[in-house]
């Protein structure tokens, strides 16, 4: 019985949270100017690699209000950040960039993200959602100012990961049949990922290769890799890099250098509660991922700059 409700008030959630932020893009013309006052910052990185868990640890700071993968105010910001085409049914973008800005999509961006739960006694605005890394150019030119936090976690742990939540695909909504909890309806973000990687130039002679969970997981996570270190130099001090690593295993030091580069104080209680929060990683094995031979020899290359142990094996092309 249980089983049969849930994809049935998902339905009712995915709706009202829709019409919500569709009524709410009426009203933004009234959006108080004295919401740039505080701090925006994007929490990204390539899903499955602890973003939830860095957001909620920063969500208990006393100065920052937290935005959680607020997928139904993108939708209502522009349609086309529906990857998963929970909301619309379109070809959505999964790389973006300045070209997407407009006046329309500014001022809503304003009033749904900028002034979401507005308080003068938190300084901070963070936002996390996990595909926005792969949209730096459209977040800079909502907010020129924004800072970034990219969290990276090793390619093989979040490949894995990504490919149980595709394969098991328990996640279920009433009325989307054809919903993979990953990919999308009808595989709408893995479309929209291939198209939009292969004009950016991703690998646009092997990706045709990725025929599974895994390997198609991967190229997500190179991708997203990719379009972070395009911005890198233009951001400068404004992104502040990190691994699953350093939050797991050094999280004291690591929680206290993302606090300096937020101009925020770490306190002590809170500390002691975030150190709490979190568990050693399960590290997977070496060798558990092949690729085409130019997205292996990349991907490796990434797992040796942030010091990662596990590596891709070249996939042998029939």
């Amino acid at each position: 019985m249980i089983d049969t409700l849930k994809p049935l008030l998902r339905s009712f959630k995915y709706s009202w949270l829709n019409y919500s932020a569709e009524l709410k893009t009426r009203h933004y013309q009234n959006t108080n100017s004295t919401l740039d006052s505080r701090q925006l910052v994007f929490l990204i990185g390539c899903g499955r690699s602890g973003t939830t868990l860095l957001g909620s640890i920063l969500s208990h700071h006393d100065n920052i209000s937290y935005l959680f993968e607020p997928y139904h105010l993108w939708a209502a910001i522009d349609p086309k950040t529906d990857a998963l085409n929970l909301y619309s049914q379109i070809e959505p973008n999964l790389l973006m960039n300045a070209n997407y800005w407009s006046e329309t999509a500014q001022a809503r961006f304003n009033y749904l993200i900028r002034g979401y739960k507005s308080s003068k006694n938190k300084g901070v605005m963070l936002e996390k959602t996990p595909l926005n890394a792969m949209r730096i150019g459209y977040l800079n030119a909502f907010a020129p100012k924004a800072k970034f936090i990219h969290l990276v976690r090793d390619g093989v742990d979040v490949s894995l990961s990504i490919e149980r939540i595709a394969s098991i695909n328990s996640y279920k909504i009433f009325g989307k049949p054809q919903l993979n909890q990953w990919w999308g309806v009808k595989n709408s973000k893995w479309n929209a990922l291939l198209r939009d990687g292969i004009v950016a130039g991703y690998f646009p002679d092997e990706v045709h290769h990725l025929q599974n969970h895994r390997s198609k997981a991967a190229y997500e996570w190179l991708v997203s890799l990719g379009e972070v270190d395009k911005w890198r130099e233009y951001l400068g001090s404004r992104v502040y890099e990190i691994t699953y690593n350093e939050l797991t295993l050094q999280p004291e030091t690591t929680l206290q250098n993302i606090c300096k580069f937020l101009e925020l104080d770490s306190p002590p209680i809170w500390l002691s509660q975030a150190i709490q929060m979190i568990k050693p990683p399960n590290l997977s094995q070496a060798n558990r991922i092949s690729l085409p031979s130019a997205m292996c020899e990349a991907f490796n290359s990434y797992q040796e700059r942030f010091a990662f142990p596990n590596r891709a094996i070249p996939l042998k092309l029939i």
